[in-house]
């Protein structure tokens, strides 16, 4: 039966469906996948747009939020939201920062790398909240096992840090 086919045809046929698949393939892993992630994010009530792109570790989705109250409760809502797809995703929180609330977060980096070795959280929560009052801001802070969630307002401008508390001095911008 297979006698009687010739050999080009065989070789052309799994090379175009060799072809065919890898083709789709890559097109489901660079774009069609990228879309649906950013669409699903961009679902999540407090998000104003995202955008997912991909690099040699896997994808990165950089999530611009509205102005937030509770920065932990809407980081979580995204984790919950990229932690369905089958794929490495870095969360990447991109905000709205002024000087002011740069220089106030500089400031608030000594209390807070201080409470990650020492553990006295409630310290580093008084002398944030010490700072924000003196410089005209708002802050709010919020923690758990894994994060430090720092969020400071100033008119329309608001400044997200979300500061690993196992950390080497990473901080998740935002």
């Amino acid at each position: 039966m297979f006698s009687k086919l010739k050999w080009q045809v065989v070789i052309v046929t799994v090379t175009l469906v060799l072809g065919v698949l890898l083709g789709g393939f890559n097109l489901y892993q660079n774009r069609i996948l990228p879309q649906k992630i950013a669409t699903d994010i961009k679902s999540f009530n407090g998000v104003q747009s995202a955008d997912v792109t991909i690099g040699n570790s896997g994808y990165t989705a950089n999530v611009k939020l509205k102005k937030v109250d509770n920065l932990m409760s809407a980081y979580k809502d995204i984790e919950k939201i990229v932690e369905k797809y089958p794929a490495k995703i870095d969360i990447k929180i991109v905000d709205n920062p002024n000087e002011k609330l740069d220089n106030l977060f500089y400031e608030d980096q000594f209390a807070i790398y201080q409470a990650i070795q020492n553990g006295d959280y409630i310290e580093m929560s008084n002398i944030i909240d010490k700072n924000s009052i003196e410089k005209g801001a708002k802050t709010n802070l919020y923690i758990d096992e894994n994060n430090i969630y720092l969020s400071i307002y100033d008119g329309q401008n608001y400044l997200y840090k979300i500061i690993p508390r196992n950390t080497k001095g990473d901080v998740t911008d935002g």
